[in-house]
């Protein structure tokens, strides 16, 4: 144990104490939040934008003329038009008051507006907000008159539709507004965090050890202290770094989310929910455990650091078909497919992640897909601690994928 803390402490130190990994712990959050602190700053110009301009277009107090030659509004109801519509006996009458400055302009419907449905807009200035918002509530208008002027019926027809849905199972239903872009973008931002993370902070497992080999440290480890230990005190370092670079990262993230809503309105929509900050943590330290094990395992026989990153991709596949099937996770959280890559411990910690970004997952989900998490682990863990040992950590011998998945998962090979 005390051997064991001893290389925790080492690794942790020459890690933390670099400069790459202080700026890469540091930049990475703080250049988005710069980003939001400079679009905070630009919005406090006050200048009219254009949602200020249309705001105040919109509610300008003077109303709209409407001269009727073709007859059509019979009413100008005043809970359609809230008094900002008002009916003018001739054109002439319309273009005084406008000069005058009691009205905004006027409509003029053409005696042919039924068969061709011509008008004018007659107005002092140019204004492009005007002819965006004020078109509308005139639609409103002869939409309500040409159907007979009932309330009733004209309400009906604006919303012909009320659904109200049911589900068979409510508990494995998908009740996600579709129309909501929040319902997609939070479920993919989030999985593509999650497996960023996890790939690269267990990449940097193999990385270490098979530098360690290449300039010989290893030897020197392995002069005054277990196999066992050093594995383990590596994993605990690493891990913890990337931990703490997972916590302030995602983090970033969920504070950039929340407080940039005012600047960049696309953001408005979209939340993580808490269920995701509470399971990050354990998911995430199981995932690095399992794959970090993994790539140590695969530093430990790999010759050099070229070959070691050349055998990699077998062991990210689970990983990368995680990313693969990111629409169908997405789209069908419920699925049987969703289902089985939430509780397959190799896709687990991305997947049920990515499930509870879209909405509760199951607590008999919750539960096994953890313990089959951990079961893994502790597996894989026991499988890669017959790596390291002299016999691989020394050699020089070429990588062998078949060789380093038969040890792992079956055990010592047979002299």
């Amino acid at each position: 144990m005390r051997d064991l803390l001893k290389v925790f402490k080492f690794e942790f130190l020459t890690v933390f104490r670099r400069r790459s990994f202080i700026l890469s712990l540091i930049l990475v959050p703080l250049i988005p939040m710069l980003l939001l602190s400079v679009l905070n700053w630009i919005n406090r110009d006050k200048s009219v934008t254009f949602q200020e301009a249309f705001m105040q277009e919109a509610g300008n107090p003077l109303p709209i003329g409407i001269v009727d030659q073709a007859n059509v509004i019979k009413e100008y109801p005043e809970w359609l038009t809230y008094g900002k519509l008002i009916p003018a006996q001739s054109e002439d009458e319309a273009r005084a008051k406008t000069a005058s400055g009691a009205w905004q302009g006027f409509y003029v419907i053409e005696p042919d507006y039924l068969e061709t449905g011509s008008m004018r807009f007659v107005k002092p200035q140019i204004s492009m907000i005007t002819e965006l918002v004020q078109p509308d509530m005139l639609k409103e208008l002869l939409t309500y008159n040409l159907i007979g002027a009932d309330k009733e019926r004209y309400l009906r027809y604006t919303n012909p539709i009320d659904f109200h849905y049911e589900y068979i199972n409510p508990e494995t239903a998908d009740t996600r507004d579709q129309a909501d872009d929040a319902t997609f973008w939070v479920p993919y931002a989030v999985t593509m965090f999650f497996y960023m993370i996890i790939l690269i902070s267990s990449t940097m497992m193999m990385n270490v050890v098979t530098k360690d080999k290449e300039n010989k440290t290893i030897e020197v480890l392995l002069s005054s202290v277990k196999p066992l230990d050093l594995f383990i005190g590596k994993i605990m370092a690493y891990g913890s770094l990337s931990l703490l670079q997972m916590v302030l990262w995602f983090g970033t993230l969920a504070l950039v989310v929340k407080t940039g809503k005012t600047s960049l309105p696309f953001l408005e929509s979209l939340a993580i929910p808490k269920s995701v900050f509470i399971a990050s943590v354990p998911f995430f330290i199981c995932g690095f455990l399992l794959y970090g094990s993994l790539m140590a395992g695969m530093g430990a026989i790999a010759p050099n650091l070229r070959e070691g990153n050349q055998s990699t991709f077998v062991l990210t596949l689970p990983l990368v078909f995680t990313i693969i099937s990111i629409a169908q996770l997405v789209e069908n959280p419920f699925s049987s497919f969703t289902t089985f890559l939430t509780l397959f411990p190799f896709t687990s910690p991305v997947v049920m992640l990515t499930r509870l970004s879209v909405g509760p997952v199951p607590a008999w989900q919750l539960i096994l897909s953890i313990v089959l998490l951990v079961g893994m682990v502790v597996f894989v863990i026991r499988g890669v601690t017959n790596l390291f040992s002299s016999q691989y950590l020394l050699s020089g011998q070429k990588i062998k994928v078949g060789l380093f998945l038969k040890t792992v998962f079956i055990g010592h090979r047979r002299a």
